[in-house]
C-alpha cells in the first residue's frame, strides 16, 4: 500500500499540486471539532493511510482499501448523515464533491450535511465550485476560511518513514457546509451554541463577512 502511494506521487500526468495534496492532511483538532460539535461521523475521499479512526466509516477511491475497512467510491451512492470531505486538490474532483454533496442534500428529507475543506486559489475566478456555492445559497454556506498564514497540515503516523517535503502553499482554505434545512436545525436542537463552540475549537479559522462561523445561524 505504501508502495502504491509512492508510485502515485511519481505519476507524471498529474499536476504537482494534485500529487502533493495526497500528503496534505487536515490537523487532528479540526476533524475532532467537527465530530464533537457538528455530529460528523463519516469521512469522504480518504484512504487507508490517512483516514481518521475516530469516525465510524470512511470512503476511498481505491478499491483495495476495502480490506482495510473502507467503503469504495464515495460517489456510488448519495451522501447521508453528517460527513467531512477534504478531497485531493484537483478542480474537477473538487467540483464533483460539491455537486454530489448538493444533490444529496437536496433529495433527502433526513438531516444531510457535508463539511467541505477546499482550497481557494488566489485567482478566485478559476474556482468552479465557488460559482456552484454562490448559486445555491439555500444549501451552501461558507462557514469561514483559514488564512494561508495559519493553514497547517498534519502527517498521519501511518506514513512514518515516507514523509515528503511539500512546497509552500499559497491558498486559503474554505470551510463550506452543504446541507439541507433538516441538517441545519439538527445540531442546534441538541446544542444551540454549537457553531460558537466549533469556532473556538478551530481558532485559526476566520468568519467571512455575512457568514456565520461565529454563530449567526
Amino acid at each position: 500500500m505504501l508502495q502504491d502511494h509512492q508510485a502515485r506521487l511519481k505519476t507524471p500526468i498529474v499536476s504537482q499540486l494534485t500529487l502533493e495534496s495526497y500528503s496534505r492532511i487536515l490537523p487532528k483538532h479540526i476533524r475532532a471539532a467537527l465530530q464533537q460539535c457538528a455530529m460528523v461521523s463519516k469521512e469522504k475521499m480518504a484512504c487507508a493511510l490517512d483516514f481518521d479512526p475516530g469516525y465510524s466509516s470512511y470512503w476511498s477511491e481505491r478499491h483495495h482499501d476495502i480490506v482495510f475497512g473502507a467503503n469504495y467510491n464515495a460517489f456510488a451512492t448519495k451522501f447521508t448523515g453528517f460527513s467531512i470531505c477534504h478531497p485531493v486538490y484537483d478542480d474537477t474532483k473538487m467540483l464533483k464533491c460539491v455537486q454530489h454533496s448538493l444533490r444529496s442534500a437536496m433529495c433527502s428529507e433526513l438531516p444531510t450535511a457535508t463539511f467541505l475543506f477546499l482550497p481557494n486559489w488566489e485567482n478566485i475566478s478559476i474556482n468552479a465550485y465557488r460559482a456552484l456555492v454562490r448559486d445555491n445559497l439555500n444549501y451552501c454556506t461558507t462557514l469561514g476560511f483559514i488564512p494561508k498564514t495559519k493553514l497547517t497540515y498534519a502527517m498521519p503516523t501511518l506514513w512514518k518513514g515516507v514523509q515528503r517535503e511539500l512546497s509552500n502553499h499559497t491558498w486559503i482554505m474554505d470551510i463550506i457546509a452543504v446541507w439541507n434545512k433538516e441538517a441545519k436545525q439538527h445540531p442546534t436542537d441538541g446544542s444551540p451554541g454549537w457553531l460558537q463552540t466549533l469556532q473556538r475549537s478551530i481558532p485559526e479559522a476566520v468568519k467571512e463577512k455575512n457568514q456565520y462561523l461565529a454563530g449567526e445561524a
